[in-house]
Formats: structure tokens, C-alpha cells, sequence
């Protein structure tokens, strides 16, 4: 009986090694980490200003409500695997040949959408250009943020006498972010600044016919900054209008420091 005893002990101590060695899971091989994007390296001089994150570029791909591209289809022949300013330039001459031109007198501020000016093919002034621009580049990969501006000659005007000044005069630039830098361009004529390009700079010195018919001698001064006009909260000319006249009871010509840039242009 101690025999047949031992033998029992033996044959389930053998049993359990047998289902211990069953339920071990078998080795597996870990497979090598992917390649995930990582963030652009941003100079430290990069600050917060205007309710921009400018160290992280990386937020201003998204777009916003107005901004929308539902058929993004219509820019692949822009894409490219080489960002870069030359690139652009080709952005914005597809603009100037892809759409017609018309003064609108200010009446799409904040009423039309980027997939409206896509279906129509009609841009009526500077918002127009800024807000296409800025989706596309945007769609193509590339941080992007509105500039609305007023001119600086305009304030003066209209801090001299209100009356006078019932033309509201301003503009839209573009902020995109490429090659690790900030550029600014102004997506209407074609004018940009590639290098020593501060964001956190109010004032726009770019002189002469820039907005309409008006010869700008002194330049820009920012007024707010964006993903899209709506994120201004700007949705009419009437609110445009409005937010014009108050930065413009509110700004100091006195105190305007302007910085040197030097503007170049984006071939036709």
C-alpha cells in the first residue's frame, strides 16, 4: 500500500509539473517601436503673445469651425513630402490662378466659409485670400494662424477725426510655420518675411499699396490673431467693424517701436 501510495504521489506531482509548463504562455517576440512624429524644435525664443502657444506649432494644424475643408481631394496636386517656403510660394500662385478677384467692400468678413470660397472660386478681398490660405497650407500639414491687422495711418486718421475715417482700412496676413521657423506672409500680394520674423511683434511694417487703393506709409499694428475669422468672434462686417474702431481709441501711436524686416516676394 506505501508502494501504490508513492507512486500516486509521484505520478500527480508529475501531472501538475505537466499543466504548470501547459499554461506558461510561450515567449513572444516584442516587436521593434514604430516611429511615432515628434514635436518641431521650436527656439526658446518662441513665446506666448495674442493667445498663441508659438513654441507649439503643432496645435495650429487643426482647423477651426469656418475653416473646414470637406473635399480635401481638390489640393492634392499641392501636397508635397518637402515642406518648405518655395512650396509656399506655389501655394499661393495656385491661389492667384485658381481664383478670380472682386472688391467686396468688406461684406464677407465673417459670413463666408472656406468650402464656400472653394466651391465658388471668388475671393473679395484680403480676408478672403487669408482665410483660403491658411486652411490650405494648413490642410497640406503646416501650423498656420490668421492676422488681422489695422493700418497705422488709418488710426492716426481716426483718432484725429472719426468722421474722417469711416473707411476702415486693415489687413490679413498669414503666420506658417516651416523649416523650424515662424514666417509671415500676406497671402494677398504676395509679400513675405523668411528670416528674423517675430510673431510677438504688434506692428507690420509693410509700406505702400498693400490694402485697396491706400498707400500705407507707416504699416500694420495687429489687432487679434487665429485660427479663422470666427475664432476672432468676428461673424459679420458690423462686429468687424466694431472691433476696429475699438483698438484704434485704444492704441498709443506715441509708443509704436517698428521693427526692420526685410519683406521679399512671391513670384507671379
Amino acid at each position: 500500500m506505501k508502494k501504490i501510495g508513492f507512486l500516486i504521489l509521484v505520478v500527480v506531482l508529475l501531472l501538475g509539473c505537466i499543466s504548470e509548463e501547459e499554461s506558461t504562455p510561450a515567449p513572444t517576440t516584442t516587436p521593434p517601436p514604430t516611429e511615432t512624429p515628434t514635436s518641431p524644435v521650436v527656439s526658446p525664443d518662441y513665446q506666448l503673445a495674442f493667445g498663441i502657444d508659438y513654441a507649439h506649432p503643432e496645435q495650429y494644424v487643426v482647423q477651426g469651425e469656418q475653416s473646414q475643408v470637406s473635399n480635401p481631394e481638390v489640393l492634392d496636386r499641392l501636397r508635397t513630402n518637402e515642406p518648405s517656403v518655395a512650396h509656399l510660394g506655389d501655394i499661393y500662385r495656385w491661389l492667384k490662378s485658381e481664383f478670380t478677384t472682386y472688391s467686396a467692400g468688406g461684406k464677407t468678413i465673417g459670413v463666408v466659409t472656406v468650402d464656400q470660397l472653394l466651391e465658388e472660386r471668388r475671393l473679395g478681398g484680403c480676408h478672403d485670400h487669408g482665410l483660403v490660405y491658411a486652411a490650405v497650407v494648413r490642410e497640406l500639414g503646416y501650423p498656420a494662424i490668421m492676422v488681422r491687422t489695422v493700418s497705422i495711418a488709418w488710426v492716426e486718421q481716426f483718432q484725429t477725426d472719426e468722421k474722417k475715417a469711416k473707411l476702415h482700412i486693415g489687413h490679413v496676413f498669414v503666420e506658417v510655420y516651416v523649416d523650424d521657423a515662424w514666417v509671415l506672409i500676406d497671402s494677398t500680394n504676395g509679400w513675405y518675411v523668411e528670416d528674423g520674423y517675430d510673431p510677438a511683434d504688434a506692428v507690420i511694417p509693410l509700406r505702400g499699396n498693400i490694402a485697396g487703393s491706400s498707400n500705407e506709409i507707416y504699416g500694420f499694428y495687429v489687432e487679434c490673431k487665429g485660427i479663422d475669422i470666427w475664432s476672432f468672434g468676428i461673424h459679420s462686417p458690423a462686429e468687424s467693424i466694431q472691433a476696429m474702431d475699438e483698438l484704434a481709441r485704444q492704441l498709443n501711436l506715441e509708443n509704436i517701436v517698428y521693427p526692420f524686416y526685410e519683406f521679399q516676394q512671391f513670384a507671379r
